[in-house]
């Protein structure tokens, strides 16, 4: 290999490296996180039980900011995201459910104007809110989803 040839490698791979130094923040922003809400009701008539589980291709909580999974469980529902992102919540067969911050911190969602949440679901058993602007402090929220029916469980959002 010639010294021109070198030299046209080394700048190429030096060009790769900035740009992939650069697109590494992108990669890692936040994307919106979704909490499915599973409703099993027991055949014998029983009471029914709801689960909040997450299950998604882009977990928040990877991220370095979110500081990772310890005490944010995909197995309660528990998802990351930060200012300015929206959060949903699905549940199947379309039920109705609700949720309430009832507990912890306040609310981190907008709750006046074209944003606003009013925290019960759609028809289609779907709930979306968009999380305060920068101003919300980051954090813990703690809250409670509520199935017609069904014994409430508890969750939580972790805003970075």
């Amino acid at each position: 290999m010639s010294c021109i040839q070198k030299i046209k490698v080394a700048i190429s791979a030096s060009v790769l490296a900035i740009t992939c130094g650069f697109s590494l923040p992108t990669l890692a922003e936040a994307v919106e996180q979704t909490v499915r809400i599973e409703v099993t009701k027991p055949a014998d008539g029983g009471q029914c039980q709801v689960q909040a589980v997450f299950k998604g291709d882009h977990d928040n909580c990877s991220n370095d900011a979110a500081k990772g999974r310890a005490d944010c469980s995909k197995d309660t529902g528990c998802v990351c995201t930060r200012q300015e992102k929206h959060v949903t919540w699905q549940i199947n067969d379309k039920q109705s459910f609700s949720i309430a911050f009832d507990q912890g911190s306040a609310n981190p969602f907008v709750t006046k104007g074209d944003s606003e949440c009013n925290f019960k679901s759609n028809k289609k058993g779907k709930l979306r809110c968009r999380v305060k602007g920068k101003d919300v402090p980051r954090g813990d929220y703690k809250y409670s989803i509520s199935v017609p029916e069904c014994p409430s469980i508890q969750s939580h959002i972790k805003i970075y």
